[in-house]
Formats: structure tokens, C-alpha cells, sequence
């Protein structure tokens, strides 16, 4: 995590933050500095693409940081470990600048005065493919399983499994705390984690595209990963039943009962 494309620091949560007030302040002007005679929009349109890019790399390096080991390259004549583990502070803190940034709807990026000249609302916005793809990432199987073998190796100088997937789910679900309705970003968003799990627990029978070739991937079968997917899903269920009669909105209200139809059949199958 200290070490990645594009690195101006060691630190990619700090530069991320840089990063994104400069996105902040570029997003406002696009429509003015991409203006050229006859263009229909191609200027915007790609200069924005260009910027979610960025966006996403951003949140990519902080994410890097999660279940993250650093490798200081050492001789024998060297005191200290050549592994160790990215410190738990700096994960914790990747984990909250992913729920700000990313995981809260950032609706800076979804400026209308320039999404309804490039692109017409038939499909998912860049931004909520953003969100997944990083979603994925952390509940991929063999980062927690990292975070599993760096407990056992580190011990309490890493970021345990169960600390690290609490923070996500909590983060993830503030609406069922905050009693605040759910927008169409953290719906999706919220689906995703249900069904990443769920493949956690039953993986896809064909996970891996014909013809795409993939580096090893951890069985995590009979492995704490499992045991914690589950364990997280029944304390959503649990927190959705206590929570939905506060909810009047009706979107939000199906969106719950849909999201206890799927953690049921996840968890009893058939």
C-alpha cells in the first residue's frame, strides 16, 4: 500500500483527499473549459469519463490500505521484519474515508448540468459502478482471507476480520440507525453487499469468465470467512426487523423487505 502507481506520498488516504477537492473544484468548470464550436458534447463527455477515472483510482489506492502488508526489503545484516502489517490506524481510517467519499452517495459527481448533455438515463450511473466494483474488492475472498493470516501472524497490530467487516456493515446501513430515508445509490450499493456476501457462502459455479485468466484465489470453504459472512448477515436481518416500522417512505420500506427476502434464502436455502 505504499507503493502504488501514481504515488506522490506514502500515505494514499491523505493524497486521495487532495485528490478529490481538486475534482471538487475542476468537476464545476468542465462545461465551460470543454466548450469548442460545433462539438456536440464529445468534450464533456470524455473529460468526464476522464474525471470519474481519477475518482475511481483514488478510491482503488485507499482501498489497497484494507488487509494491507508492507514489504520492506531488507539483508540479513538488517534488524526488523521484512513483513509487516499496514497499521491498524491507517486501515481504519482507509475504511472511513471509503464510506465518506464513496460509500455515501457523492453527489458532487452526479451533476445534472452535465449528465443530461452526455448521457441518457438508461443504465446504471458511472459512479454506482464505482461504488460496486470497490464493494467487491472488500468483500473479495482473498482479502479477508489476508486479514484472517495477518491476525494469526501479526496478532493486534493488524485490522481483525470481524473489526473490519463491522465497520463495513455499520457504515454501509447508518439509515437503519439514522432512521433516514434510502436513495437509489445506497440501495444498490446496499444489494451489492447482501449478494457479495452470498457468494462468500455459496460461490458461483462459474465465477471466472471463459478465456480470462485469474492469479490463485484462496478456498475459503472451511475458513473463518465463511463463519463471518454469516454472522454479518444475521445482524442485518436482525437490525432491519428492529428498525423498518420507523421507515414511512415506501421505496425504502421494499427495499428492506426485499433485502430480508434475500438474506433468508442465502441463509436457508431452499
Amino acid at each position: 500500500p505504499r507503493a502504488q502507481t501514481e504515488d506522490l506520498g506514502d500515505n494514499a488516504v491523505l493524497a486521495s483527499e487532495y485528490g478529490i477537492k481538486n475534482l471538487k473544484r475542476i468537476i464545476t468548470q468542465l462545461p465551460e473549459w470543454t466548450k469548442e464550436a460545433t462539438d456536440r458534447y464529445e468534450n464533456l463527455n470524455q473529460m468526464y469519463m476522464q474525471l470519474v477515472g481519477q475518482y475511481n483510482r483514488y478510491m482503488n489506492h485507499v482501498a489497497k490500505n484494507i488487509g494491507g502488508v508492507y514489504e520492506t526489503f531488507k539483508s540479513v545484516e538488517e534488524k526488523g521484519d521484512v513483513y509487516t502489517a499496514t497499521p491498524v490506524a491507517i486501515q481504519k481510517s482507509a475504511m472511513n474515508f471509503l464510506h465518506n467519499q464513496l460509500f455515501i452517495t457523492p453527489k458532487w459527481l452526479l451533476d445534472n448540468t452535465i449528465l443530461n448533455k452526455i448521457a441518457n438515463p438508461v443504465s446504471n450511473e458511472r459512479v454506482q459502478n464505482v461504488q460496486s466494483n470497490v464493494l467487491k474488492s472488500l468483500l473479495d475472498k482473498n482479502r479477508l482471507y489476508r486479514l484472517t493470516t495477518s491476525q494469526v501472524r501479526f496478532g493486534a497490530s493488524t485490522y481483525a476480520m470481524h473489526d473490519m467487516m463491522e465497520d463495513l456493515r455499520k457504515g454501509l446501513f447508518t439509515e437503519l440507525s439514522s432512521h433516514s430515508n434510502t436513495d437509489v445509490f445506497r440501495r444498490n450499493i446496499q444489494k451489492t453487499y447482501v449478494a457479495a456476501l452470498g457468494d462468500l457462502i455459496d460461490p458461483p459455479a462459474n465465477p471466472t469468465p471463459a478465456g480470462f485468466s485469474m492469479l490463485p484465489t484462496s478456498d475459503v470453504k472451511n475458513t473463518d470467512v465463511v463463519s463471518e459472512a454469516k454472522s454479518q448477515l444475521k445482524k442485518l436481518a436482525a437490525s432491519i426487523a428492529a428498525n423498518k416500522s420507523s421507515f414511512s417512505d415506501a421505496t425504502t420500506v421494499s427495499h428492506f423487505d426485499d433485502l430480508q427476502d434475500r438474506i433468508k434464502q442465502i441463509l436457508d436455502p431452499k
